[in-house]
């Protein structure tokens, strides 16, 4: 909505032949409030007088000597592109009023003037002229605004792509299907695949995966479960071993439904070839049948499980890090039997509280691990078949 102030500080010219006409609309206007009101009784100045103050209301006499208000109203169109003329017309002819309104005028008033007429079409021209400025500038914001953030996200895109860069080897999202959507990076290079070969599928036609490994990944990205550092291997056609670092967060829309999988990835075959014989046992150790935990035994904190301790206690690695035994049931009372007893080994029965607040038989066969620095146990964990 408009303030009356704003109505009464519009712009306004008057353009009549007849000094008397002008007399009496700018006296008619001065007293209703009106404070920017300019005239000309020479028509041929209206076009640049308006192109220097681009009036909010034209007043405009049709019929003048030299030129006429058709004439003019020509002008203005070359000037108001946008097809907008803030002209309310001035004429004693009737005939006049229609060819005025298919000529680009907005409104008319007759002659001679009812000045509550006049008084009224000025305000409602010059609202609906306000109203329209304001419109047009809001637009303009909104262009401007919407341009800025469209810089911003483009710059924002930028950083991220340039941050994936440096971070990894690639960057790749997945579809709710567990399909390859968008990938970046040196995937050829890698995998000796082709990213356009690896879009709108799955990847398990990628090369020789280690079945194990590959299984795991899967199992987490269908348990929806974000994961760290994850590393898997597969064999190349020339015999070699070929290590990939990934990790990946699950995706979900403003209506938290799953919308899929984004991750980025990296080649760390020179990484693990120094510590091969390390990564072949942890590799070995994932596989067993049994899970496999350490737990520093004054805290009682897992330290370190295998693939299989998070399958049993439906946990995933890096979660089990962030617990104790006593948050799982299994324990309970390990510490008070090794500290207390002074024990190397035991064997306990007892229930593990899983992820999902079920609870399992286990049992599990503890041992000490020798050596200086703080007291480790590990414990093999064996479930009911």
């Amino acid at each position: 909505m408009l303030e009356t102030s704003e109505v009464l500080n519009a712009s306004i010219l008057i353009v009549d032949d007849q000094e008397v006409n002008v007399m009496l609309l700018k006296q008619m206007l001065r007293n209703a409030g009106y404070q920017r009101v300019t005239s000309t009784m020479d028509p041929r100045t209206v076009c640049p007088l308006h192109l220097e103050h681009r009036y909010d209301l034209i007043l405009l006499d049709l019929q003048m000597p030299e030129m006429d208000g058709f004439q003019v109203m020509e002008g203005l169109k070359e000037i108001e592109t946008a097809g907008y003329l803030p002209v309310l017309v001035i004429t004693a002819q009737p005939g006049h009023k229609l060819r005025a309104l298919q000529a680009g005028a907005k409104d008319f008033v007759s002659k001679p003037f009812d000045l509550i007429e006049v008084q009224t079409r000025i305000h409602n021209m010059l609202e609906v002229r306000l109203l329209y400025q304001k419109l047009d500038n809001y637009n303009k914001v909104l262009e401007q605004t919407v341009q800025e953030r469209t810089a911003e996200l483009r710059e924002s895109e930028a950083r991220f792509k340039s941050f994936t860069q440096l971070s990894s080897d690639w960057y790749w999202e997945q579809d709710p299907q567990g399909n390859f959507t968008n990938m970046s990076g040196p995937v050829f290079e890698m995998l000796g695949i082709d990213v356009d070969d690896l879009l709108g599928t799955s990847g398990n036609a990628c090369g020789s995966w280690n079945a194990a490994e590959h299984a795991l990944l899967k199992e987490n990205i269908a348990s929806r479960r974000p994961f760290l550092d994850f590393v898997y291997s597969r064999s190349n056609a020339d015999g070699t071993i070929q290590y990939l670092q990934v990790s990946g967060e699950p995706m979900f829309d403003l209506a938290s439904r799953f919308t899929g999988y984004r991750g980025i990835g990296m080649d760390v075959t020179e990484r693990m070839r120094p510590g091969q014989q390390e990564v072949n046992f942890r590799r070995a150790v994932d596989m067993m049948d049994q899970g496999v935990c350490l737990v520093e035994l004054a805290s009682m904190r897992i330290i370190d499980a295998n693939a299989t301790a998070g399958s049993i206690s439906g946990y995933s690695r890096q979660q089990l890090l962030a617990l104790n035994l006593q948050q799982i049931a299994v324990g309970e009372d390990l510490a008070a039997a090794f500290n207390g007893l002074s024990m190397e080994s035991m064997v306990q029965t007892q229930q593990l509280r899983r992820q999902d607040g079920s609870l399992l038989d286990v049992t599990t066969v503890w041992r000490k691990l020798p050596g200086a620095g703080p007291a480790i146990i590990a414990g093999v964990i064996k479930a009911p078949a």
